[in-house]
């Protein structure tokens, strides 16, 4: 099963499912492998396995953990759940220059391709072959996410606490 995620951000982010979309499209992966958590963006617009806006974050784990492949955002939430899973994802940051977040993720991916925890895919065509570097192989024994990304996760987490007084 491939797992996509996309995150809580408020922007949309097409280029990410609709890269999805073309490979389902094409052939070159299946509907029925495809699960999608597309948050803040439309339904997709073919029939897949599952097409939900959010996932609990129980379901939401489980999928992860069941998942063969997981295509992501570069955002430190969902790269942390993945990291703890001990998965190598395929992420496509999500970048300021197409309107798609705020901040641009851009150079956290390529950090994190440098130490071989994931592989990138900067635009859709290289999805597919992102997609099948990632099927089956998973972390060198590491399952704690790279410490860089824990300082980001807590921070996020920090700024989206409600403010007292």
């Amino acid at each position: 099963m491939i797992f996509v995620t996309v995150g809580n951000a408020k922007q949309q982010f097409s280029r990410l499912l609709d890269g999805i979309e073309a490979l389902i499209r094409d052939g070159a992966i299946g509907a029925d492998t495809v699960c999608i958590q597309r948050g803040n963006n439309p339904p997709r617009r073919i029939p897949i396995r599952l097409d939900e806006q959010f996932f609990s974050p129980e379901e939401f784990r489980s999928l992860i953990a069941e998942a063969d492949v997981i295509v992501c955002h570069g955002g430190a939430g969902s790269l942390s759940h993945v990291f703890k899973a001990g998965k190598v994802p395929v992420v496509m940051p999500r970048r300021s220059k197409y309107g798609e977040h705020v901040d641009d993720q851009f150079n956290l991916v390529w950090q994190l391709v440098d130490v071989g925890r994931i592989i990138a895919a900067f635009e859709p065509q290289d999805l597919e072959s992102a997609i099948r570097t990632a099927e089956g192989r998973r972390q060198d024994g590491a399952s704690s996410p790279p410490p860089m990304v824990g300082l980001v996760a807590t921070a996020i987490e920090e700024l989206s606490r409600p403010r007292k007084g």
